[in-house]
């Protein structure tokens, strides 16, 4: 188990057999984390939208998370597991289940899903066009090009 962006405080009391690393901003380095991955888990109890998930979707990488919020937005039956809040035995089924499959027979959906719908350039273009189309054309014409 690797968990990532603690303060170096809680990596000292981490048991033998879970690498603790400091918050990175490093893309490379993450990109490299989640590469490294088996699976990504997110047990979040309050999320809205975690981009956590998607940054392991774009490498490859399937996802576990709880049946919570927005958590769940990312992930649909090619690319992960959604088990329900407080479920440590789903997570570790969902995990036994990846690892016994392959994480490469999930990756390509991974990496498609993410590409697909979490595209920023797109989906900036949706939410223009949809502000657009809510407080009318004359109050953003001319400040974004469509």
């Amino acid at each position: 188990i690797v968990l990532v962006g603690l303060p170096k405080e809680t990596i000292k009391t981490l048991p033998h057999n879970i690498i603790g690393i400091e918050r990175t901003e490093s893309l490379d380095e993450l990109v490299a984390l989640y590469s490294m991955a088996t699976a990504f888990v997110n047990p979040t109890w309050v999320d809205n939208f975690p981009t956590t998930n998607i940054e392991a979707l774009a490498t490859g990488t399937p996802v576990i998370t709880y049946n919570t919020g927005g958590s769940i937005e990312a992930i649909d039956a090619h690319t992960g597991f959604i088990v329900p809040q407080g479920d440590i035995e789903g997570i570790i089924t969902a995990f036994n289940a990846i690892k016994q499959k392959g994480k490469q027979s999930f990756s390509q959906a991974c990496r498609q899903r993410a590409v697909s719908l979490f595209n920023e350039k797109e989906r900036f273009t949706d939410y223009y066009h949809l502000y657009k189309e809510v407080i009318g054309t004359n109050v953003l014409s001319q400040t974004i090009p469509a």
